[in-house]
């Protein structure tokens, strides 16, 4: 009686934790989502800066911070890459992570459109160096 009494408490503690960890972001995913909503704010930081863009010199600057931060994040994004290989396919995402998909969908779309509006700098010279440095910060992903 007193070994099921026992039992009993173990489970119910251990109900207890596994619901406080799931909570507090926990689970499977929980790095995960820090690292996906971290990708997704700095791509919103980027789509408004590029919104706000209204000559080369702000698209140069909005580009190479997003350049920078993309530098920044790559050793993360390639170990998550690694202890995630489930998620090279984005169209089907884990359960989990289908939230923070459908946003960084949604982030991508905003930042596409931003950068089509400010389409019309690529020819200044400040601006192809600014996206050169993209281009190498996306490759460190890769």
């Amino acid at each position: 009686m007193k070994s099921l009494k026992t039992m009993a408490c173990l489970v119910l503690v251990l109900m207890l934790a596994i619901s406080a960890s799931i909570a507090c972001g926990g689970g499977k995913y929980a790095q995960a989502k820090k690292l996906i909503n971290k990708q997704i704010d700095m791509m919103n930081d980027y789509a408004d800066a590029m919104e706000k863009a209204e000559n080369a010199q702000d698209v140069a600057l909005a580009t190479n911070a997003y350049a920078a931060a993309t530098a920044d994040l790559a050793p993360d994004m390639k170990k998550f890459q690694e202890q995630y290989p489930e998620m090279k396919d984005q169209a089907d995402p884990p359960a989990e992570l289908k939230p923070e998909m459908d946003r960084m969908q949604q982030s991508m779309g905003r930042m596409i459109s931003a950068s089509m509006k400010a389409a019309r700098f690529m020819s200044d010279p400040a601006v192809q160096e600014a996206q050169k440095k993209l281009g190498e910060a996306m490759s460190g992903i890769k």
